[in-house]
Formats: structure tokens, C-alpha cells, sequence
């Protein structure tokens, strides 16, 4: 094949592929038997290189007290009573108490995140789901943005003049003229959380 004929590489595109081996290298060196072992004992599973997954101890019991499962659910509650204790979810005040219009803000603002965090976003089991995620693994990931979805759409609708009366064509038709109308189909906050799994670490940054 010509040298002209293949598709030159994008150096953007090489150093995404050597940051991702790099990450993936150093995270299954440093990481990955460590997340593994949590995963297993937060699932009350024996992990990997266990004495009871040999041959020795194939005939012997292998019940597994779940202490770590247990120990992480009276965290869980604990954290949950400490965040959801009372019936706002959170509390805003204003900065100077002397101020009406910071008093005003404060109370719209302590108005607004109450309702997104109790209609829009499931911020109990996000909590919760973070927080057991810390425990097991060491660290947390989300990604927060704004989603934003509409749907433009055009028809047509009689022309007016200035006196809103209908303006005519020459064959006696109203005269039409198209304008688009934009309909919101989502607008509000998102909090995802990203699994431990997923993430890429530089290992130059990781200390």
C-alpha cells in the first residue's frame, strides 16, 4: 500500500492511547489486588489467594462472617442520620443577618437546592452510594453537570400588522410566515457517580 494511502495518526490520539496504557499499567500494579480483595470481603466472599480457595481446605467450611459488610452498613447509617436529620436537606444563611437583601437571597437559594436535592436529584442514594464507595475502595469519583435537552420544531402562523389585523395575499390567503418554537425536554442538575474501576490515574500525579 502507498505511504500516501495511510491514514496519518493524530498525535492527540497517541498520547490518549499511551495516557490510557500508562494508567491502566500502574493502576493493575498498585491498585487492582487491593479493589479486588475489598470488593470480595464487602461481598462476604473469601478473596483472591485465600487458604480457603486450596485444594487444602476444599473440604472444610468456608462460612464467611460478614464483620466488614457489617461494619460498613453502621457507617452507612450513621451518615445517613448525620445528613438527613432533619426535614431540610440543607441550611442557608446569610452572611450578614443586618442585610434584608443577603436574608432574601438565602432564603431563595436555601429554597431552590432543597427542592433539586429532594425532586431532582436522588441525593440520598447518591450520598449513601458515595460514601459506601470511600469505604470500600479509598476514593470517590462523580462528575456533576447540567442536563440540558430541547427539541426545536417550526410552523407556520398568519402575519399581523401593526395593528394586529391579518395581512392578505394578493389571491385574498391570510399571508403565513414560519417561526420555530424551541420546547424543553430536560433542564437540571446531575450528579453521577464514577466507579473506581473507570478512573485513570497518572502515576507522574499520583502521589
Amino acid at each position: 500500500m502507498s505511504e500516501s494511502l495511510v491514514p496519518e495518526k493524530s498525535p492527540w490520539l497517541k498520547s490518549a492511547k499511551d495516557a490510557y496504557e500508562s494508567s491502566t499499567s500502574y493502576l493493575d500494579t498498585n491498585y487492582r489486588r487491593q479493589w479486588d480483595r475489598n470488593i470480595a470481603l464487602f461481598r462476604s466472599e473469601h478473596p483472591t489467594g485465600s487458604k480457603y480457595h486450596s485444594t487444602t481446605y476444599q473440604h472444610r467450611s468456608r462460612l464467611f462472617r460478614p464483620k466488614t459488610r457489617s461494619a460498613i452498613r453502621t457507617n452507612e447509617a450513621a451518615v445517613a442520620a448525620a445528613f438527613f436529620s432533619t426535614s431540610d436537606v440543607v441550611a442557608v444563611h446569610p452572611e450578614n443577618d443586618s442585610d434584608e437583601m443577603q436574608k432574601a437571597s438565602a432564603r431563595v437559594l436555601q429554597h431552590i437546592l432543597n427542592y433539586r436535592l429532594q425532586k431532582t436529584i436522588p441525593w440520598f442514594q447518591t450520598v449513601i452510594s458515595a460514601y459506601q464507595e470511600a469505604l470500600v475502595f479509598g476514593v470517590v469519583c462523580s462528575h456533576q453537570y447540567w442536563d440540558y435537552t430541547e427539541k426545536r420544531t417550526t410552523k407556520s402562523v398568519p402575519v399581523s400588522d401593526d395593528n394586529d389585523n391579518p395581512v392578505m395575499n394578493e389571491d385574498g390567503s391570510p399571508a403565513m410566515e414560519s417561526v420555530e418554537e424551541v420546547k424543553v425536554l430536560k433542564d437540571q442538575p446531575v450528579i453521577r457517580l464514577v466507579a473506581a474501576e473507570n478512573l485513570r490515574i497518572d502515576r507522574s500525579t499520583s502521589q
